[in-house]
């Protein structure tokens, strides 16, 4: 008699991986059957990687584009140090690669440092550092590159100390991006801003909200269209 009951229970345990699978919060069914891009994200938590369902920048850019986009960035990254962001950068012939960061190597030494140093590190005034080597890479690979600049942070987020060595970090990018070709600087602070779209910004006034999050994917997949 018990060996009725030995089918069903392999079916139920076969059965289980699937179903996580299919449940599983960064789970996009729209975005997994469509045909893979050649573009490339890697950075912070900007990009809200790993969202629930399609709702981080690159599900929407997908969805924008009708193509996937490869996501690579990870939450809490830094340009400097173990857990940087060039080590993310997967070579490839990529037509696009979408790179942000530093406001976490900011955050972690110059809310109570001289901040000099490390914007070196990742920039200079004179276009050297990491994030210069890092665009470079991609260039070799013949991608084009979109470098992000950050929004304005609201009153009361925790950002709010380091927001000068921030907009220091974001003209040095657009520097960057003036004198090299075939890289792009896009500042997230023509997408959104606290006093005019405070929807946009999550609770912790540091991250996008899903629709931040929206509105930046169809900005960057609107100009890689127009590009």
């Amino acid at each position: 008699m018990n060996k009725l009951y030995v089918i069903p229970v392999v079916i139920l345990v076969l059965a289980v991986p699937a179903y996580l699978f299919l449940f599983d919060e960064g789970y996009c069914p729209e975005i997994e059957e469509m045909e893979e891009s050649n573009i490339q994200i890697i950075g912070d938590s900007v990009f809200g990687s790993g969202a629930e369902g399609c709702t981080d920048i690159s599900g929407f850019m997908s969805l924008a584009l009708d193509l996937r986009v490869i996501d690579n960035a990870v939450p809490g990254s830094t340009v400097i140090g173990d857990e940087e962001i060039p080590s993310q950068y997967v070579s490839k012939k990529w037509d696009w690669t979408i790179i942000d960061g530093g406001a976490n190597d900011i955050m972690g030494i110059c809310a109570e440092e001289d901040c000099d140093e490390t914007l070196d590190t990742i920039i200079t005034d004179d276009n050297k550092g990491l994030m210069p080597d890092l665009i470079n890479k991609a260039k070799q690979d013949e991608s084009k590159v979109i470098l992000i600049g950050y929004y304005s942070v609201p009153k009361g987020s925790e950002f709010e100390v380091v927001v000068l060595e921030i907009e220091i970090l974001n003209d040095r990018y657009e520097e960057f991006a003036a004198v090299n070709d075939n890289v792009y600087f896009i500042s997230l602070k023509d997408v959104m801003d606290p006093e005019s779209t405070p929807e946009y910004y999550s609770d912790d006034l540091v991250h996008p909200s899903e629709e931040g999050h929206r509105v930046i994917g169809e900005h960057l997949a609107d100009f890689i269209t127009a590009n």
